[in-house]
């Protein structure tokens, strides 16, 4: 078996030991004694018995020796091609039996950046015919061609790199040139240097340290060991006097989201005009929304032009909750359905009062930022509790009609495509989109087609797909509507965005994940891809249920799988990925922002443990309207949190993981990532050689 396995790696691609034929190819001079270098070439690799050389060249002339020189390729400028006739006519008076072709390059000299470019096209097919491990490049006529025909080879493959340098004081005949009898007779004192195609794979190796290894995309590896250096030393979020310099690269590179809840995409601008669709596609009259509005404004004791985050917790007599928390007593109160009222509320608010209630009014009256409290104190008790209900002016509340699914899912993707993200996977709840009347079939019929109807969908600028996703805190029944619909839609064939997973969410102080086991039972029946909320607030056993219970294949947050190392030894060795959300962690639990240096008691992020680990962690929005975020800010955002940033080699390796982890069969992810390489490769070559930029932008301009 041993022989048999070695007799198929030769077969495959033999080494030069094994090669009977070799082909030459270099370049042919302009100089008087161009012919000369070429002939001390076939003469060495013809192992000419008439000539000897010192020791070294003789142990390198042995590896050719046995092996016959079949073919002579010589690559000419005009110029050179002046003297072809008389350099063939030379080496067939003594080496008949070599074949000897001629390339011109189409330019009389190499004399501006057109003619490189022509050179490098013509050599570089030419080296490509021909690459193999029978191939001998070497050095002849002009050092640009010499120089091309060597990144060729290194790119193509060789057999390696020879170079022969003859003395300069040789004889002269009665016309002054150099006599190359005279030469021949003293080969003695040539100096012979052969570099074989495995040492230039070696020394490559060399410069790719362990640690860089597997970690990054393939295409990075194509730059020189000080690239890859730079990437690792340069830090992104390390200063905030950086800020923008940071997030103008983030935001150029390709990203991939998977965790975006659809409910909690929509800001202020867009929640006033999903109201305004939803009050149309619901037929509500003036007179109603007038009714409505009194109603609410005799509750709160308050016009609504004038309605801050007091005035609702004056209503609830609590000065710890969330404002927002008392809007189901409202409804309640007055009798009407939440999204009636809901969408009433928005069309009267400004987008200034809509963004100071869903924030409780911890914005910043200078820049707009939101002021989330440090200390978990402050939140009144839960402080996931009081992040989601940031959300309850949105959310579901709004979804109900294809009019607003339409509207909610085209801004998410437009503002997707303007971060540069390629792939998304959008978690939903149909189910929860049916209080106006809407199928839960149809609303998400309505937004796979809204997506497949997108122009930058259709032109392969991004892929996005749904994940459904259940709650904890509702009703069984409600979660087997989410399992019969997620297994309907993820069954179908269809092209385009479709259904590639399921999601569970909410408080996980609710329900401990082992009471579901048999409502998953019919989604692991059909392979379905599982991620899993997991260890946001509560403990490492959240995860551990989630894992061993649900089978999930993602955390959503997992930011208690640090207090478990063997349950992060299992995260690594079974390709289990983090879907982490820097500023939702953040404002649900206290960790450390390392420009603000935000109290003594603030925890230190968990993913650079996890990552040092080897541990698939990802990138993520979350919730973007909720706190106030988008992609590119995330990752500037999870470098915040590390303590001295992140390095662009890490920021690369979050990039690819978030494409590694996706929800996609394997054929579709390789070609994903292949694309989204590509784009990577360019970026970083204009970061590491820019001045190929400046002279593009010359030359087109």
């Amino acid at each position: 078996m041993k022989s048999k396995s070695t007799g198929q790696i030769q077969n495959s691609y033999q080494s030069l030991s094994n090669i009977q034929e070799i082909t030459l190819l270099t370049a042919l001079g302009t100089g008087r004694n161009a012919v000369d270098l070429i002939l001390e070439l076939v003469d060495f690799l013809s192992c000419n018995r008439l000539f000897e050389y010192k020791k070294e060249a003789q142990q390198i002339r042995r590896l050719f020796c046995g092996k016959k020189l079949k073919r002579l390729v010589l690559i000419c400028t005009g110029k050179a091609m002046e003297g072809i006739d008389e350099c063939k006519r030379r080496i067939y008076e003594e080496y008949p039996e070599v074949d000897i072709e001629d390339i011109p390059l189409g330019c009389k000299d190499i004399g501006c950046d057109k003619d490189d470019k022509e050179m490098k096209k013509t050599v570089y097919e030419a080296v490509k015919s021909y690459a193999g491990p029978g191939l001998v490049i070497s050095s002849g006529g002009r050092k640009t061609i010499t120089q091309r025909i060597i990144e060729a080879g290194l790119l193509y493959g060789c057999a390696g790199y020879l170079s022969i340098t003859a003395p300069e004081d040789g004889d002269k005949n009665k016309d002054g040139k150099k006599d190359y009898k005279s030469i021949r007779s003293r080969t003695l004192e040539f100096n012979v240097l052969w570099i074989s195609g495995r040492q230039f794979v070696e020394e490559r190796q060399k410069d790719l340290i362990k640690d860089k290894i597997g970690d990054s995309f393939r295409s990075v590896y194509l730059f020189p060991g000080t690239a890859l250096d730079w990437l690792m030393d340069q830090q992104v979020g390390a200063a905030p006097e950086n800020r923008d310099h940071d997030l103008a690269w983030l935001k150029r590179l390709p990203k991939a989201d998977l965790h975006c809840h659809l409910g909690g995409c929509q800001d202020e601008r867009l929640l006033k005009r999903l109201a305004s669709q939803l009050i149309e596609d619901c037929k509500i009259s003036e007179s109603r929304c007038r009714e409505i509005r009194i109603g609410i404004e005799r509750l709160l004791c308050c016009g609504l032009e004038g309605l801050e985050p007091r005035h609702l917790r004056r209503f609830l007599k609590n000065e710890t909750d969330h404002c927002l928390t008392g809007l189901k007593r409202i409804w309640d109160e007055l009798g009407m359905a939440r999204h009636e009222g809901t969408a009433v509320l928005l069309d009267a608010l400004t987008e200034e009062q809509i963004a100071l209630l869903s924030r409780d009014g911890r914005v910043d009256p200078k820049t707009g930022n939101i002021l989330w409290p440090v200390k978990e104190s402050s939140w009144g008790g839960n402080p996931l509790k009081w992040y989601m209900a940031c959300g309850d002016l949105g959310g579901s509340a709004l979804l109900q009609s294809e009019g607003t699914l339409r509207l909610a899912i085209k801004d998410l993707v437009d503002r997707a495509v303007s971060e540069n993200i390629c792939y998304m996977e959008i978690r939903c709840s149909p189910d929860n989109y049916t209080q106006a009347g809407l199928d839960a079939k149809r609303a998400l019929e309505v937004l796979l087609d809204e997506v497949n109807k997108h122009p930058a969908v259709r032109q392969g600028d991004i892929v996005v797909n749904f994940l459904v996703m259940a709650t904890r805190h509702k009703a069984l029944s409600a979660m087997d509507r989410h399992v019969a619909l997620a297994l309907l839609y993820s069954s179908q064939e269809r092209d385009g965005a479709r259904v590639v997973g399921f999601d569970l969410a909410g408080n996980e102080k609710v329900e401990a994940l082992g009471r579901f086991e048999a409502a998953f039972l019919p989604l692991h029946r059909a392979c379905m891809n599982i991620t899993i909320h997991a260890g946001e607030i509560t403990t490492e056993e959240d995860i551990w249920e989630a894992i061993y219970r649900l089978h999930a294949r993602r955390i959503g947050h997992g930011l208690k799988l640090i207090q478990n190392e063997r349950m992060m030894d299992f995260a690594r060795d079974h390709d289990l990925a983090i879907e982490m959300c820097p500023s939702s962690n953040m404002q649900t639990n206290s960790f450390i922002d390392y420009w603000r240096k935000n109290g003594r008691k603030a925890s230190g992020y968990p993913l650079l443990r996890y990552l040092k680990h080897g541990i698939i962690v990802t990138i993520n929005t979350d919730n973007r309207f909720i706190s106030d975020t988008d992609l590119t800010s995330e990752y500037l955002a999870a470098a915040r949190m590390s303590k001295g940033g992140l390095s662009r080699w890490q920021i690369l390796k979050l990039i690819k993981n978030g494409f590694k982890a996706a929800f996609l069969p394997k054929d579709e992810k390789d070609r994903l990532l292949k694309k989204v390489d590509q784009k990577v490769f360019h970026i970083l070559l204009d970061d590491v050689f820019p001045e190929a930029v400046t002279t593009g932008g010359a030359q087109d301009g």
